[in-house]
């Protein structure tokens, strides 16, 4: 992309010229060095790619804003809503003895704030405890997914809410949140943090409502020495933001407090809003682009479809490595290199992937995926191969060979009867495959007393699943 250098800083419109020609665009400057510089729109493909490039080279970071909650299923209410339910108790409460509430949450909050009740009075009375309770959607599955596996290095998050931490539960892990800079800065080094600057409703004391908390303390000292932590934890990183278009005014002051000497290298914001409308409604945002070194870049999409997309690719680009590892390996034995379909893996939704992949990272039961590197084991992309060589297709989280699934799991050197009773309780007989392949496994032969099947190393009573190492799986079923 080239740009119009302009004498003017005051330029009403950029001219882009690309390998199509030139159009004119009517999008927001950005002015470096003289330099006209917009914000570039593109689609959500595009916006993934550069979210995923981001993720694999540990440059991803994310900061969530009210709307990431607002989507269905979580559907948490929108300020304006809170605000009316408060204002109708209040006038209602009161009468003609008082004069009525302010219409907007930032006045309410203010006036509360100001009497010395925000906490006790506004917060207790007339904001609904479980306002901000829900179901967790895509988009806080996802975020919870690349932070418990490292994918995201640090999230920043303007939400009260659980949601994300939740999600965490869901998927077998605990995201490592903080309400300050010392909480997320005492996680361990491995956890990737996730700071909630406007505070967490788990104590409503400690939200962020009005804007004269901002610079009263200890608001005021907390968000300092978040911005100082977030300075360092951002520096030239690439900075997904979703969500942040909402009815809460307020939050661009701390905003603007938390970011103001942040420089990541890369923005690229996620909302279905016009792109001409980002400089007038989120100040603190447009001007943190206009550091950004690398490109500002808008994707007209909600929040919680990109983020859910982004973790269906980042699954799909892990597995497509895993297969790739076992082609020259699968070449070498079959005399022939593997089709290319083979090495595509399945095309499905995020939570199927999401299985997929903990089996082939070899978590074990009621374990998070932990990784956002992928595991190049030759002999583990090698027996997928194989399977589809032989004429499997994929089914769910397993491969169909003929009537009989097959599911496919990394058990490095670890007893083969172990990997089975650590499995014995996951899933029901009813639905559980005809067989296990556990790579890396070995199977041990057991004493008389311990041994319930007849096939090596079987030691769960009645179960319709045949475990198997690589080396027996690939003699029993002719691969």
């Amino acid at each position: 992309m080239q740009y119009a250098r302009s004498s003017s800083l005051t330029l009403p419109y950029f001219v882009q010229y690309d390998f199509e020609g030139f159009r004119h665009l009517d999008f927001p400057l950005m002015m470096v060095e003289g330099i006209c510089r917009i914000m570039d729109v593109v689609n959500l493909q595009a916006g993934i790619e550069k979210a995923l490039d981001a993720l694999f080279a540990d440059r991803l970071a994310l900061l969530c804003g009210a709307g990431l909650s607002m989507a269905a299923p979580s559907s948490v209410p929108s300020a304006a809503a809170l605000a009316w339910k408060a204002k109708e108790k209040y006038d209602a409460t009161h009468g003609a003895t008082r004069p009525p509430l302010a219409d907007s949450i930032d006045h309410q909050a203010e006036f509360f704030f100001q009497r010395g009740e925000l906490a006790d009075v506004y917060l207790k009375s007339y904001i609904d405890h479980d306002a901000f309770a829900g179901v967790p959607n895509d988009g806080h599955f996802a975020a919870a997914d690349l932070l418990l596996t490292g994918g995201i290095g640090t999230a920043v998050s303007t939400n009260v809410d659980t949601l994300i931490e939740a999600a965490g539960n869901f998927i077998f892990g605990h995201v490592g949140a903080g309400v300050s800079r010392d909480k997320v800065a005492a996680l361990p080094a491995n956890r990737s943090p996730l700071l909630k600057i406007h505070g967490c409703w788990s104590d409503p004391s400690g939200t962020v409502w009005a804007e004269g908390q901002v610079t009263a303390e200890p608001i005021h000292t907390r968000l300092a020495e978040s911005a100082a932590w977030l300075t360092q934890r951002l520096l030239d990183r690439d900075l997904v933001i979703v969500g942040y278009w909402t009815d809460w005014d307020y939050l661009n002051q701390v905003l603007e407090q938390a970011l103001a000497a942040v420089s990541p290298s890369r923005i690229i914001v996620i909302d279905p809003c016009e792109t001409a409308a980002f400089e007038t409604k989120a100040k603190a945002l447009f001007d943190l682009g206009q550091r950004a070194a690398s490109g500002f870049f808008h994707v007209q999409e909600s929040g919680a479809v990109f983020l859910n997309q982004l973790r269906v690719e980042f699954s799909r680009s892990m597995l497509r490595r895993i297969l790739h590892s076992g082609a020259a390996s699968f070449a070498a034995q079959a005399g022939a290199a593997p089709d290319a379909a083979w090495l595509e893996p399945l095309s499905t939704d995020a939570q199927t992937l999401w299985r997929i992949r903990r089996d082939l990272e070899g978590a074990m039961p009621n374990e998070p995926a932990k990784g956002h590197q992928p595991v190049e084991e030759p002999l583990l992309g090698m027996t997928l191969l194989q399977l589809q060589a032989a004429g499997a297709a994929a089914e769910d989280i397993c491969w169909n060979l003929g009537g009989s699934r097959i599911r496919v799991l990394r058990s490095v050197n670890r007893p083969l009867h172990e990997v089975e009773a650590a499995y014995a309780r996951e899933i029901a007989p009813v639905v559980a495959p005809e067989y296990v392949i556990a790579v890396g496994a070995e199977a041990l032969a057991l004493p008389a007393s311990i041994a319930r099947g007849g096939g090596t190393g079987s030691i769960v009573r009645g179960s319709p699943t045949k475990w198997r190492s690589r080396p027996d799986a690939v003699a029993e079923l002719g691969l």
